[in-house]
């Protein structure tokens, strides 16, 4: 049966299976507004400036950190966008601009999107490619994946793929339709396909999507991995009372809820109401994080778990391949190669969440009424960890509406989907999405939270070590974690207490949890820790696939492995601080190779005393209990 649909409302603090406590700056504005209108406290005139001059101070540093921190490092992360069809990157319903905008402004403080964007259309105008954003790095028309002037296979760290056409054998795609034996009408060209497949291979990420049916077969279909994550054409035949990809069938993937107006419409998908998604949900085989449940990275929030989407009343559909052992043809690669290590276990793209379709719904666009709905679930959102494969990761999305205008932040008024004319006392908040109440901008937030987290996760091994040795510098030089480190920072390694190690990594974590989600702050501590000592990956992976929580049996949560890996951690900060006690005027890569080398020597010290001292409180223990 469905879920029901739960009015959003600011939620309560996360507990601490899902993320950090950590307040965003939208939801924090909209909280304090709420507080002063409803305690009737206005601000003096001066206070009202502070405020003003500190949320420039606020805007400044996340704008320009380099400026109050000049060791602080972005990592840049090289973004091709790229869509076809109707489908722009401007302003209008079908436009991209929330999503771009998104990427430029809300990127985490250690990353930076450089964007251009691409449309396969040989003319499209200054508003389709977002003209007036002085921030896209390039902007190409008549896009082509196997032009060297267009795309290499090492030039971009990511490719998103936003598809509509079916067929490109139409005048707006110039050079396509003049070539038809290196560009085939109803997909991208060999040479393209290998080109997409070589950037895969070498580590680069890919998210791609389309809509209801086959609409973005042309482009994505045809991609290896992609072409198998996703349902590029009707699902599971083309019987309308089966085919839950149709546009108006009884099992279509109609996720519109119900809005402010009685009954359904079509335009509920630009109210401020989302739908509810299912995720799936890990955690580690052995230890006390077998009681934990981490969503994917990728929903995984700054404020708790992303389980909303806009809605949308036809949905595509994401899948799990049917084989994982097949050759892709163009450049005769594996398609899903084996796990880094293995020859015989390969990394299988997973579903990672699931939508809801209610009963009932046969909401209208005019006059044209769908057929009243079957409840169902269906996968809606596919992801492949290739990095543990050697190669990129792939993210598929069932729809391109959950990124588009039209479902963020409304309609445009007097536009394609603008219904107020014939629907007298239509609600208001479809003119302006989630934007229109404050319930609807926490859910916004947690959305374009989403559209961040495909572009930190789907980013290259590279740019995963950039992001990761910046945490570090960052905690080293943190004025809270200098202040409770030591007083003397020049004290041995091996005659600082364990327990002052201990809270010294405590102390890191929090702070680390501060500025990412829990899932990140996780990653962080797999991605360093398990060079150190591989033994800890079941303890504190939840995100490993060699562990299947049907075959592995479960053991009592007995053990926690955190105290240690804490200790390990603040070893290696004071280890750090020890031999740069003062942050230099700019980091280079010889800091960075200096530091790695500090930090497995410092941790592996760490543990050695961490693991005594365990020793020591077991054998005390089990003499209490007359076990030994």
């Amino acid at each position: 049966m469905p879920r029901a649909l739960v009015k959003p409302t600011i939620p309560d603090e996360p507990t601490h299976d899902n993320v950090n406590p950590r307040i965003t700056p939208h939801r924090r504005s909209l909280t304090m507004t709420a507080s002063r209108t409803t305690l009737g406290l206005p601000l003096s005139p001066g206070n009202q400036q502070l405020l003003a001059l500190n949320d420039l101070r606020r805007a400044t540093v996340r704008r320009d950190i380099e400026l109050f921190y000049p060791w602080w490092r972005r990592c840049t992360v090289n973004v091709l966008l790229v869509t076809d069809g109707n489908l722009n990157f401007g302003e209008t319903d079908f436009g991209l601009s929330t999503l771009i905008r998104t990427l430029l402004d809300e990127a985490p403080l250690r990353v930076r999107f450089r964007l251009t964007l691409a449309h396969l259309r040989s003319s499209v105008t200054s508003g389709d490619m977002l003209g007036g954003e002085t921030r896209i790095a390039a902007r190409l028309t008549d896009f082509r994946f196997d032009e060297p002037t267009h795309f290499k296979s090492d030039q971009f760290d990511e490719v998103w793929m936003f598809g509509i056409e079916t067929s490109f054998n139409q005048t707006a795609y110039a050079t396509r339709r003049a070539n038809p034996a290196r560009y085939p009408a109803g997909s991208l060209g060999t040479d393209e396909l290998k080109a997409l497949s070589a950037h895969m291979n070498r580590g680069g990420g890919v998210f791609a999507t389309g809509d209801h049916g086959s609409l973005g077969r042309a482009m994505c279909g045809s991609v290896t991995r992609v072409r198998s994550m996703r349902w590029w054409e009707s699902h599971p035949s083309t019987d309308p009372a089966t085919d839950e990809v149709s546009m108006t069938g009884p099992r279509r993937n109609d996720t519109n809820r119900r809005g402010h107006d009685a009954g359904w419409q079509f335009s509920d998908q630009s109210d401020d109401v989302p739908q509810v998604i299912d995720l799936k949900l890990y955690s580690t085989p052995i230890n006390i994080l077998s009681n934990a449940r981490y969503p994917h990275p990728l929903l995984c929030g700054r404020t708790g778990r992303i389980d909303v989407l806009p809605d949308h009343p036809h949905e595509g559909e994401c899948r799990q391949p049917d084989s994982l052992t097949g050759v892709y043809a163009p450049d005769s690669t594996p398609e899903y190669p084996f796990a880094t290590g293995s020859t015989t276990v390969r990394v299988e793209p997973e579903v990672i969440a699931w939508a809801n379709v209610p009963s009932g719904n046969s909401g209208s666009f005019g006059a044209t009424f769908k057929q009243a709905t079957v409840a169902h679930s269906f996968p809606v959102i596919s992801a492949y960890d290739g990095h543990r494969a050697g190669v990129g990761r792939v993210v598929c999305d069932a729809t391109w509406h959950h990124f588009i205008n039209v479902n963020l932040i409304g309609v445009v008024e007097g536009g394609l989907f603008d219904e107020f004319d014939t629907h007298v006392g239509e609600h208001g908040s479809k003119h302006d999405g989630f934007l229109s109440s404050v319930a609807g901008g926490v859910v916004l937030d947690r959305i374009r939270n989403y559209f961040t987290n495909i572009g930190v996760w789907t980013a290259p091994p590279a740019r995963h070590t950039c992001f990761h040795r910046g945490y570090w510098w960052d905690l080293v030089f943190n004025d809270r974690i200098m202040e409770a480190a030591l007083t003397d920072p020049q004290i041995p390694l091996e005659r600082i207490p364990v327990e002052t190690l201990w809270s010294i990594g405590v102390h890191a974590r929090d702070v680390f949890a501060r500025r990412a989600s829990q899932c990140q702050s996780r990653q962080w501590l797999i991605d360093w820790l398990i060079p150190v000592m591989p033994e800890f990956r079941p303890w504190i992976d939840p995100w490993d696939p060699a562990f299947d929580p049907v075959k592995t049996p479960r053991t009592l949560p007995m053990i926690d492995p955190m105290p240690l890996a804490d200790v390990a951690l603040g070893a290696a900060l004071v280890a750090l601080r020890q031999a740069m006690p003062y942050p230099p005027e700019k980091l280079t890569e010889q800091h960075d190779k200096q530091a790695g080398e500090i930090i497995g020597k410092a941790a592996r010290i760490g543990l050695k005393v961490a693991l005594a001292d365990y020793s020591a409180q077991a054998k005390a223990f089990a003499k209490t209990l007359k076990v030994a």
